[in-house]
């Protein structure tokens, strides 16, 4: 059985979780860009979450291992390198049709990163409006 990783998501309740100057970097510091990708991957995770959690209540490694494989190169654009390691680890069970209480409990830690994700680039993306 795969080791599941102990990833402490304690330590990124007072710190940010996301860090879009890689993003910014990439598009030339262009403001309405950056609103677009984030607002395209508020998007994606509002539709990703969601189906990788229903996955996981139907035991469906091969959904759970695709969904985990996607999600991981939107969260490395907008700086989230708390979820990658995360990721990786439920793309591999998923992939392995292994562990779903594994999974399950990186779920939670997934979901919970999110989450916080979510709230930053929201506030985030106020001040990349055209004045």
């Amino acid at each position: 059985m795969p080791n599941i990783m102990m990833i402490n998501i304690s330590e990124n309740c007072n710190k940010n979780v996301c860090d879009i100057s890689y993003l910014s970097e990439i598009v030339g510091g262009e403001k309405d860009l950056i609103r677009g990708i984030m607002d395209a991957f508020l998007n994606q995770v509002s539709e990703d979450l969601p189906c990788i959690n229903n996955a996981i209540l139907k035991t469906d490694y091969i959904t759970i291992n695709q969904i985990a494989h996607s999600m991981k190169s939107s969260a490395s654009i907008m700086g989230i390198t708390a979820i990658r390691p995360i990721l990786e680890e439920m793309e591999s069970l998923g992939a392995s049709a292994t562990n779903i209480d594994g999974i399950k409990e990186l779920n939670q830690k997934l979901n919970s990163i999110y989450k916080q994700a979510i709230e930053e680039l929201e506030k985030e993306k106020l001040n990349y409006i055209k004045h």
